[in-house]
């Protein structure tokens, strides 16, 4: 009996010891089996926002795509790959500006070293010559809180026009430049400071920024805004600036839009001296101000009707206004204006037949001037001929290259008076 309640103990033992084993069994898979569909969850969850930041930083790299490398050759290291110079906008309707005809002021830092500060400019601050991929050319880098300004050997004429290029830098989260540009009555920014002087101002500031874009003019201060001009749509690209100075009026346009037009806004003193600043702001800005291709030239406010005064009573008329791209028969868009004029008068005088003649700077050899001569006279017959009622027979083009220059092509200054278009009566 002993022996039998023994064996039995022992049974119920192991019964209770195999029915506590299955139950953990039980226990511990019912474990595995939530932790495997938590794991599911997460790996989707995972898997989903994987997707979702592919897809970020493939929109931020699509977006940062055409941004212009500031090239490391000239200015930090290794060259990179940009856009293309592009315009965005091609308008060819800003018929009241007519660039100045006699220069007074042209740079482009063709002959200053880089990294170096350019020779004929000053500053309160910090700049260097650079190069830009994507963008032929040298270039104008300024730093934050420095004014620059070039050195004019006095005070503008009451006549003239300022036109020069900017490239509206956008990396990122990389703060962007506060830009102004004006006249001023200050001569010597080291010595005065033009901020509390009476002055004329252009204002260009968070430009990358669709909604908080600012686009201001004023003297002292801000006199009003022109927010709607699309300046998202010049970022990491070329912007055209073009003022026009009529005594008393300033005229100011944005690749070729007019933006403003103040009739009595200027005072004599302020023509004492042009400026451009990488404007001081907090936190500073991290991008700097860069421009290039300036051109300050004197001009009558007949201009356009000089040159054909000049064709139908002298029998020739030449200009240097007619632009074209680098090494190219391409016109610019600022030059249409001027081309304007002659289309008009072959239109209205249909008896009037004239040569087209083009002329080059000393720069490339004298076989290829004389082709680049008679192709940009070729083209502006052609821009001619598409535009107005004009017969191809009545205009003949030639070129003459480098031969017949007008002024030593020693410099920048000559070498602008040399790259003219004439236009001669038949």
């Amino acid at each position: 009996m002993k022996t039998t309640f023994i064996l039995l103990t022992c049974f119920l033992n192991c019964i209770t010891l195999q029915g506590q084993d299955i139950l953990k069994r039980i226990e511990d898979r019912a474990k595995r089996k939530a932790n495997e569909r938590i794991d599911r969850t997460i790996d989707k969850g995972l898997d989903k926002a994987d997707k979702s930041l592919d897809s970020s930083f493939s929109k931020k790299e699509k977006k940062n795509i055409n941004k212009p490398v500031i090239a490391e050759t000239s200015a930090r290291g290794a060259a990179g790959t940009a856009a293309p110079r592009v315009r965005v906008s091609q308008r060819s309707s800003f018929l009241d500006f007519v660039p100045g005809n006699q220069v007074i002021f042209e740079d482009h830092f063709e002959k200053d070293a880089l990294m170096d500060f350019p020779a004929n400019w000053n500053t309160t601050g910090t700049g260097k010559v650079i190069t830009v991929d994507g963008f032929p050319g040298r270039w104008f880098e300024v730093s934050h809180n420095s004014v620059v300004n070039p050195v004019l050997k006095k005070a503008l004429p009451e006549n003239c026009t300022i036109e020069f290029d900017l490239i509206l830098l956008d990396e990122g989260e990389r703060r962007t430049p506060n830009i102004d540009f004006g006249l001023t009555p200050v001569k010597d920014i080291l010595k005065e400071d033009l901020y509390y002087k009476d002055k004329f101002y252009t204002t260009i500031r968070r430009y990358n920024e669709k909604d908080g874009r600012t686009l201001e003019y004023g003297l002292r201060e801000v006199v009003g805004n022109k927010n709607e001009f699309p300046l998202p749509s010049y970022v990491n690209n070329v912007l055209r600036v073009s003022m026009a100075i009529n005594k008393t009026r300033i005229r100011v346009y944005l690749d070729q839009t007019k933006i403003l037009d103040l009739p009595r806004a200027l005072t004599d003193p302020m023509r004492n001296n042009f400026f451009l600043t990488n404007g001081y702001v907090i936190p500073a800005s991290e991008l700097p101000m860069v421009f290039g291709n300036i051109r300050i030239a004197s001009g009558n406010v007949d201009a356009r009707s000089l040159l054909i005064k000049q064709l139908m009573e002298e029998g020739k008329a030449v200009t240097s206004d007619i632009l074209f791209d680098v090494s190219s028969d391409v016109i610019k868009p600022a030059s249409y204006d001027i081309i304007k004029q002659f289309g008009d008068a072959l239109v209205a005088n249909p008896s009037l037949k004239i040569k087209i003649i083009g002329h080059t700077d000393s720069d490339g050899g004298d076989a290829e001037n004389v082709s680049l001569s008679q192709k940009r006279a070729a083209a502006v017959k052609m821009y001619i001929t598409e535009n107005y009622a004009v017969a191809g027979s009545r205009i003949q083009t030639d070129g003459k290259g480098e031969a017949q220059p007008v002024a030593p092509n020693t410099n920048s200054d000559g070498k602008a008076k040399n790259r003219r278009v004439e236009f001669v009566k038949l």
